[in-house]
């Protein structure tokens, strides 16, 4: 039997409790950061740097293990600048694992993921969603999510919306990997039109809160539901279940609604918020 068999074998044994019962062990950071370029600089140090800023807030020791999910080739710049920033920060025990080709490495592709203590999704959640819905990689990550302390998912900008049950893909909500599954990301999220997007979104899919990050910001989410706003930028957090008796013929036709019982918060640096009850508290992280 090989090590990875027995790695899965072993967690198969530990995980026999359900799921449902169970209070993840693991973490999961979900991001947006800025793309603009620094003033008198000529690299792009916002975007690449603000992951090193994560793994510094998380205590995450420069030795940990990295991947990098990514699902196609042609991303060698994305690469080049991740890579110089982590090395800069003393981080240099990192790969990109490119899952495109999953069914043709299987054993390779499981192995890694099982070694790493920190994966990152970084890449379009619709073909992240894919190819790791049709695998035997999705279960690895799940079962390490729940029993490993040290084990950490991280989705930059729009890797991130990946992460949770579901997430807006156009104009429709697709089903995304499960690891939290009541709410709904958006890391493109803008005030203008972004706003009235997330809301229709939510109050079209009331079972799911809708989490509007804004650049320079994270969701680092602990045990599961305990989600805690980190960074610059504020979220906004829509809450629909209370919303009843409405038309939802009335969002196609572009008419000015009345919604009763929508709920709305804008959470900043150390607010924290329960995802099962939509609590709001501050707290220092």
């Amino acid at each position: 039997m090989t090590a990875l068999k027995m790695y899965i074998q072993t967690m198969n044994n530990l995980t026999a409790k359900k799921d449902s019962d169970m209070v993840p062990k693991g973490r999961l950071v979900m991001s947006r950061n800025t793309e603009e370029i620094a003033e008198n600089e000529n690299k792009n140090r916002d975007q690449h740097s603000f992951l090193c800023n994560i793994l510094k807030t998380m205590k995450v020791d420069k030795r940990t293990p990295l991947e990098f999910v990514i699902t196609g080739d042609g991303k060698y710049e994305i690469i080049k600048m991740y890579s110089e920033k982590l090395l800069e920060a003393g981080y240099h025990n990192f790969n990109f694992l490119n899952v495109s080709s999953e069914d043709k490495n299987q054993e390779m592709v499981s192995s890694r993921l099982a070694r790493a203590n920190i994966v990152i999704f970084m890449d379009d959640p619709a073909n992240i969603c894919r190819i790791l819905q049709k695998s035997s990689i999705l279960k690895i990550l799940y079962k390490k999510y729940l029993l490993e302390e040290s084990f950490m998912i991280i989705g930059i900008n729009v890797g991130a919306m990946c992460i949770p049950g579901a997430f807006m893909h156009g104009s429709r909500v697709v089903n995304g990997l499960g690891f939290v599954n009541s709410c709904i990301i958006d890391t493109e999220f803008d005030y203008e039109t972004g706003f009235r997007k997330l809301i229709k979104t939510v109050i079209l899919n009331k079972e799911y809160f809708g989490l509007g990050l804004s650049d320079n910001t994270a969701l680092i989410i602990e045990e599961g539901v305990k989600a805690t706003c980190k960074g610059d930028g504020p979220v906004m957090l829509i809450n629909a279940r209370n919303v009843k008796n409405f038309n939802t013929r009335d969002f196609n036709s572009g008419k000015t609604m009345f919604v009763k019982n929508l709920k709305g918060h804008i959470l900043i640096d150390g607010c924290t918020l329960n995802l099962n009850s939509g609590e709001v508290t501050t707290q220092k992280f």
